[in-house]
């Protein structure tokens, strides 16, 4: 399978101004909240967007485990090459900490982290950050036959990205949304230690079955049970 490489994007099916919430539960239980938010890019670059992704603990486990999570992260990237220009993560998840910064130039990408020693590495042309790579994959859709692949870096390694399409099943969803809304199930092969919800086993996803193509939940596997995040509440999505 080829792995998808840069060109112009396809109409966007998003903008600054989108805000998604979700109840984070573990055993059915609240664990914690975190929102997945766009913005304008910063003033150096006012053509990029910008993708934020908050996540805090709160509840009976985060009570009872003495494990908080405060999670923030910040990717850039540029809708007209489809390609990320750069994350910043801050990461306090128990007693781990982790800062850091990353710089995509080319085929360059330069990494601020007292956790990695090297600062500079090659990487694929138009390689995504692990937080682009959501809305990137947004932005092209999952082949229900193979995967959609894409080039990647994080935390210091080069990988390959791919997402491979389940299932279809229909779910009841918050407003805008409604009930009974088709939902695509997808499932991402991402790395460790990114700060979204990503643990050992498997990841899955649920994205609306539209050209908007909206996470409304994503699914964990953890040591005993699973991790889920559900939407609670979605605004400034595109017309669908």
């Amino acid at each position: 399978m080829a792995v998808s490489q840069p060109g112009p994007t396809p109409p966007l099916p998003f903008a600054a101004g989108e805000r998604l919430s979700f109840r984070i539960s573990y055993l059915h239980l609240t664990a914690g909240h975190a929102t997945l938010s766009i913005e304008p890019g910063p003033p150096e670059q006012p053509h990029a967007l910008r993708f934020v992704a908050d996540a805090r603990s709160e509840g009976f486990f985060a009570w009872l485990l003495r494990f908080r999570v405060d999670d923030h992260t910040v990717a850039t990237w540029d809708p007209v090459s489809g390609c990320s220009l750069g994350i910043e993560k801050h990461l306090r998840e128990g007693r781990a900490r982790r800062d850091q910064t990353v710089v995509f130039d080319g085929e360059e990408a330069r990494v601020r982290d007292p956790k990695i020693e090297q600062e500079r590495f090659d990487v694929d042309p138009c390689s995504a950050d692990v937080l682009s790579a959501l809305y990137v994959t947004r932005v092209r859709g999952v082949p229900e036959a193979g995967r959609l692949e894409l080039p990647a870096f994080d935390n210091g390694k080069r990988y390959v990205l791919g997402v491979r399409f389940l299932k279809r099943e229909r779910l009841d969803l918050p407003p805008p949304l409604g009930r009974d809304v088709p939902t695509l199930v997808v499932e991402p092969q991402l790395v460790e230690g990114s700060g979204l919800f990503v643990s050992k086993g498997r990841l899955t996803v649920w994205l609306t079955d539209d050209a908007r193509r909206i996470p409304v939940r994503l699914r964990a596997k953890a040591p005993i049970g699973s991790v889920s995040a559900d939407l609670e509440s979605a605004e400034g999505l595109a017309a669908p």
